[in-house]
């Protein structure tokens, strides 16, 4: 029985006929239109749907986890707005990658993985970035950012191993009185010999470092801050010292003045226990906290003479009796407390910080090379990982699906309209 069609009816034969007629027209159209989706998911909207993701290990020159200065290095610093701006600014290339916005919305994570030790939680060094597709125009430019990321704890390590000053700052050390330069010196030559001891304990005294086109041992470098300023230095220096009087800087005759009216108030004390002694019953300022037995008045005798002879010593005292008087007359030629071996001594004490500080540039210069060659970065694979979106084959099948029916559909209203519009020819076509 044939079907009856209306005026607005649709005959399920007649659509058959038009897609028999029409087939390749429609499978042509639904295949572009699935090649079209399929382009589409690909290349526009899964790179901004998906989240890319890189895993990477550090390898660090020491066992702890710092910088060359010392502070510590946290894992999450990796994505922080600093080091974000520095990938960027690290190539042309990533000069469209907003990082404010990218920071701002959380749009970038970074995972650190962890092992379990004797029921200790320990950072095994391995890291995860995983960052949202939508800011950037390809997968292999999300590579090459990952990437930056990773580098730039390594870039600001080397980068603060070159600054990394082991030196005694020469104003410091010039404004300090004599006898703490000295101990400023002990203390730079323990600092620097306590560097590359905690080198040497972690690679071996026969490492070789390349300092400046020169290769050189730690155990070398050790030694040549082992050969300034030895024991037998630092005693001369302090026997010069003493030449001086003690003195720290300043105002030198106020110093010279000061040890003058000392050396007159102890020739007035040492008369006084000679009188003592002499067993006259006097009463004298400066002894009055002095056991009065002889013994104690002797020891502080000895003690009062030899200050006085090394303040002699330092002013260039000469003692003139004339005529019942006495007179006290300094003479600096004479004494080793002057301007000339002053000039000396401070020449004496630069020229140890020299070559201390000498040693101190070349221990940055290893600490650098160090860095330099035992600091990288380690990926697990090359390409990033992409997960998210929408899988292009099933969009695809489905873009082919609807593509046929809009094609049966649209063949369908083109034929019927060509047959209201052609002449009537009877039933056939």
């Amino acid at each position: 029985m044939e079907q009856e069609v209306t005026e607005d009816g649709v005959s399920i034969a007649d659509v058959f006929r038009t897609v028999k007629r029409r087939m390749g027209y429609i499978l042509g159209a639904a295949v572009l239109f699935a090649v079209a989706v399929a382009l589409i998911l690909a290349f526009a909207v899964n790179p901004t749907l998906a989240t890319y993701s890189m895993d990477f290990r550090f390898v660090f020159p020491s066992d702890s986890f710092i910088y060359p200065d010392g502070s510590p290095f946290f894992y999450q610093d990796i994505t922080s707005r600093e080091f974000l701006s520095a990938a960027k600014n690290s190539s042309e290339a990533f000069s469209g990658i907003d990082v404010d916005k990218m920071y701002r919305n959380g749009d970038i994570e970074i995972e650190a993985e962890t092992s379990t030790e004797n029921d200790v939680t320990v950072y095994t060094g391995r890291y995860t970035v995983k960052v949202k597709g939508a800011y950037f125009k390809k997968s292999t430019q999300a590579e090459e950012f990952i990437g930056a990321v990773a580098h730039a704890p390594i870039d600001r390590m080397r980068a603060m191993a070159e600054e990394t000053d082991y030196t005694t700052k020469e104003e410091i050390f010039n404004n300090a009185p004599f006898e703490e330069r000295i101990a400023l010196l002990t203390q730079e030559k323990e600092n620097l010999l306590g560097v590359y001891d905690r080198w040497i304990a972690i690679y071996s005294a026969t490492y070789a470092v390349k300092v400046k086109d020169a290769e050189y041992r730690l155990k070398d470098c050790r030694d040549s801050v082992t050969a300034l300023f030895g024991e037998s230095v630092r005693e001369n220096l302090n026997d010069e010292l003493e030449g001086l009087g003690g003195y720290y800087g300043g105002d030198l005759d106020a110093y010279r003045s000061e040890l003058l009216r000392e050396y007159g108030q102890n020739r007035t004390e040492i008369g006084d226990i000679l009188t003592a002694l002499g067993g006259t019953a006097v009463t004298y300022a400066g002894v009055s906290t002095i056991a009065t037995q002889n013994i104690g008045l002797s020891e502080r005798l000895t003690e009062l003479f030899d200050r006085n002879r090394d303040i002699a010593g330092w002013l260039g005292i000469t003692v003139v009796e004339e005529n019942g008087e006495t007179t006290i007359l300094t003479d600096p030629a004479k004494g080793t407390l002057n301007q000339e071996n002053i000039d000396a001594f401070a020449d004496r004490l630069s020229e140890e910080l020299q070559k201390l500080n000498g040693e101190a540039k070349r221990l940055t210069d290893v600490v650098s090379s160090i860095y330099s060659s035992g600091m990288s970065v380690r990926f697990d694979a090359q390409k990033v990982s992409s997960s998210g979106g929408t899988g292009v084959i099933i969009g695809a099948v489905i873009a082919f699906v609807g593509g046929l029916i809009i094609g049966i559909v649209v063949a369908y209203i083109v034929e019927s309209n060509r047959k209201k519009n052609a002449p009537n020819k009877g039933d056939g076509d």
